[in-house]
C-alpha cells in the first residue's frame, strides 16, 4: 500500500482545547465546549505557553536580526516598534558578531550585566564594538555595546530567543512543531484539572503524562553537536 506522502499534520487552537477537555472527561467524543469553557481554556493555554518560554531556546524560535551602528551611540532599543524592530521582544541574547563593510564576521562577546558594568565606561573609549549586553524589559529590550561605535558602517547581527506567538483565534495554528501537540494537550489538561475538580490521584496521573510528553518534545528541540576532550600535555 502507498503511504500518504503528507507530513504537515498539526492541530489548531480549538482542537488542542477539545483534546485537553476530553482528557479531563469534560467532553464526550465529538463534543464541543461552551463559549465560556473555550474562553477559560484559551486563557490557561496562553498562560501555559508563556511558562514554556522558560524552557530555554528551542531551535525553531532562535531568530536573528541585523542593525548598523550609529557613531557615538552605544545603546539601542529592540522589540516591536523599536529602533531595532522585531516581531516579539527578544527573551535572551544568544550570540552576536559584527561585520565591517566589505569584511568578514567577527564574534562579539555576550556579557552579563555584572561583567559589562566592569568595563571602563568613559565616553572617550570608541572603536568597533567587541562586547555586548542585553537587558530584557516588559515589552521591549535594550542592547548596549562596548566600546562606543566610532562609525556608522559596522553591521551587528544578533541571534536571540524569540517568544511564542499568542493564541487568539479559534483556528490559529501553534507556533510549535507538530511533535509538541501531545505536550500541549496534556499540559493544558493538567493546567485545567483543578478547575474541573478532578481528584488528586487523577490530577497526578495527568500531570505525569504531561511531564512525559513535555520532556519528550524538549529532548528533540535542542541543537546537536560534537563535544571533544583531550588531555593537557603541559602537566
Amino acid at each position: 500500500m502507498a503511504t500518504s506522502g503528507v507530513t504537515t499534520w498539526t492541530l489548531n487552537r480549538d482542537q488542542v482545547i477539545k483534546g485537553a477537555l476530553r482528557k479531563l472527561g469534560v467532553l464526550p467524543s465529538g463534543g464541543s465546549p461552551t463559549a465560556n469553557q473555550t474562553s477559560d481554556a484559551n486563557e490557561a493555554l496562553n498562560s501555559l505557553l508563556k511558562a514554556y518560554e522558560a524552557d530555554g531556546m528551542p531551535l525553531w524560535k532562535v531568530l536573528s536580526t541585523t542593525f548598523t551602528t550609529v557613531s557615538g551611540t552605544n545603546t539601542y532599543n529592540i522589540g516591536p516598534g523599536q529602533t531595532i524592530a522585531t516581531t516579539g521582544m527578544p527573551l535572551k541574547l544568544l550570540q552576536a558578531f559584527y561585520t565591517v563593510s566589505g569584511g568578514t564576521n567577527t564574534p562579539i562577546n555576550v556579557y552579563t550585566r555584572y561583567d559589562f558594568n566592569q568595563l571602563p565606561q568613559a565616553t572617550t573609549i570608541t572603536g568597533t564594538p567587541v562586547n555586548i549586553y542585553y537587558q530584557p524589559l516588559r515589552t521591549s529590550g535594550v542592547i548596549k555595546v562596548w566600546p562606543t561605535p566610532n562609525n556608522s558602517t559596522t553591521t551587528i547581527t544578533v541571534h536571540y530567543q524569540s517568544p511564542y506567538e499568542d493564541m487568539v483565534n479559534s483556528t490559529d495554528d501553534f507556533d510549535f512543531p507538530s511533535y509538541w501537540m501531545q505536550a500541549l494537550i496534556y499540559g493544558l489538561a493538567w493546567t485545567l484539572a483543578s478547575e474541573y475538580g478532578l481528584p488528586l490521584q487523577d490530577r497526578k496521573m495527568i500531570g505525569d503524562e504531561a511531564q512525559y510528553w513535555h520532556q519528550l518534545a524538549l529532548s528533540f528541540g535542542s541543537e546537536e553537536g560534537s563535544l571533544f576532550f583531550q588531555p593537557r600535555l603541559d602537566e
